[in-house]
């Protein structure tokens, strides 16, 4: 009754509300803007109002443009499956050699001509590929880089795993403890003695790294002078791509490579016959415990804490930080979320990704710097990329 007690309440009680009753008074009214929002959202859920709006010419255009984004929106499995046969079948990587025409692509793709053909025309209207005159095919800009991008073209087929994981996504949300493909594909992420990983699994999954790691490595290299370091340490660094990157772009820097130890192995066979074996040293070990080297400048972390917990990525921090001298910079490179359009979208697609795989986040930069902090590191502070869908930076100090 209003927030006040009944006449027979002793005055102990009436003193106290009642949890319905404080949450009613405590309840802080709506502002403006969600006050706006909520009247927005009501006339948009009219259907005569939307109506409306595509046969008045004025606004024709806005509610085309909104009616085709919710489609995009709706339908997009579709046209990643569209992506991922072209991907699949060689089609994009064989015009990348030159045009060709429906009936040669049919044969090399060992499909039936007309389905040839309804794929192609599929992929032009997704602006992968484009007529080029008398049922001859040639390359759109999109389907260009796809082509050329060894990583692009790993992920795209690494995707079949990420789709059956998402076939009941309703599940994936609800249910912890979910057996899922990259669960069993990423096992070194929730595993308790990661050094125990076998070879062939930490091959497979280092391959996949190797190679979509170029675009990466060009970004944060692009982004911040490594020539001021004498030396930098990857830790998490697979078999070496970041470090052979950046050993091209700085001749006289000095490399150290720290990850489990099957990974080291394929890193060892890797630079075995390069001229980058004498600039390069491999140390072994799970950097949530073991030791790591002191004698760096820098410390890289790039795509290691994402695939992380909170409460381990504050493990591997704290034994980093008591393994480094006083001085040492570290820098943590991977998908940020934030307010770009490519860290929205790098957000989206890494935390279902993570919650698939069954630990790890995709941070905002401000959650990293905290991490970093209650590490005992010092002075934080990011450096955006071109490219924030693939990575911004945050450095701090030891």
């Amino acid at each position: 009754m209003d927030g006040q007690a009944d006449i027979g309440d002793s005055p102990a009680k009436a003193a106290k509300p009642g949890p319905a009753i404080s949450r009613l008074q405590t309840r802080k009214p709506l502002s403006l803007g969600a006050r706006l929002r909520q009247w927005r959202n009501d006339l948009i859920a009219s259907a005569k109002f939307r109506n409306q709006m595509l046969r008045f010419p004025g606004t024709r255009w806005l509610a085309q443009r909104k009616a085709n984004a919710l489609f995009r929106l709706t339908a997009g499995f579709v046209f990643s499956q569209i992506l991922s046969a072209c991907v699949t079948l060689g089609v994009l990587d064989r015009l990348r050699r030159g045009i060709l025409s429906t009936d040669a692509l049919a044969e090399a793709c060992h499909l039936a001509p007309a389905r040839m053909r309804l794929l192609l025309e599929q992929a032009e209207r997704l602006g992968l590929i484009r007529h080029a005159g008398r049922d001859h095919w040639t390359l759109a800009d999109a389907g260009t880089v796809v082509a050329a991008d060894a990583g692009l073209k790993a992920m795209i087929e690494h995707h079949c795993l990420f789709y059956r994981d998402l076939d009941r996504p309703a599940e994936l949300f609800g249910t912890a403890e979910r057996d899922t493909e990259l669960k069993r594909y990423w096992a070194y992420a929730r595993c308790p003695d990661p050094s125990g990983i076998e070879t062939e699994t930490a091959n497979a999954y280092s391959g996949l790294m190797r190679s979509s790691q170029a675009m990466m490595a060009d970004c944060i290299l692009a982004a911040h002078d490594f020539g001021r370091y004498e030396s930098i340490l990857d830790v998490g660094g697979g078999d070496g791509t970041f470090l052979a990157t950046a050993a091209a772009a700085y001749p006289d820097l000095k490399l150290q490579l720290f990850d489990l130890p099957p990974v080291i192995e394929l890193a060892r066979q890797r630079f075995a016959e390069s001229c980058l074996v004498e600039r390069i040293e491999f140390h072994s070990g799970d950097f949530a415990k073991a030791p790591v080297p002191a004698s760096a400048d820098c410390v890289c972390l790039t795509r290691v804490l994402c695939d992380h917990d909170d409460d381990r990525v504050l493990t591997i921090l704290t034994n980093l930080h008591g393994s480094l001298k006083s001085g040492t910079r570290i820098m943590v490179a991977e998908a940020m979320a934030g307010k770009t359009e490519g860290a929205r979208l790098a957000a989206v697609y890494f935390n279902l990704y993570f919650l698939a795989m069954g630990s790890g986040k995709c941070r905002t930069d401000n959650e990293i710097r905290n991490l970093l902090k209650s590490a005992g590191f010092r002075r934080p502070y990011t450096i955006a990329t071109a490219s924030p869908l693939l990575a911004t930076l945050v450095f701090a100090t030891r």
